[in-house]
């Protein structure tokens, strides 16, 4: 576990393939270690979502 929270810190997420779900015809879901929100953009290739942070800016985890 502390080993994917290091590689989550690096940039390197992992989804979590049971979570995953259908919205807007795109598939979300989250990161097995730190549950930062994925997007799938192409097939087997996931980019994390930027959302917004609680002074309303646009972050990337």
């Amino acid at each position: 576990m502390k080993l994917g929270i290091i590689a989550c810190a690096l940039g390197h997420h992992r989804v979590d393939r049971k979570d995953t779900r259908r919205v807007h015809g795109a598939h979300v879901g989250r990161c097995r270690s730190c549950k930062t929100p994925m997007e799938e953009i192409e097939p087997h290739l996931w980019a994390v979502q930027k959302v917004r942070d609680a002074g309303l800016t646009y972050r990337g985890k």
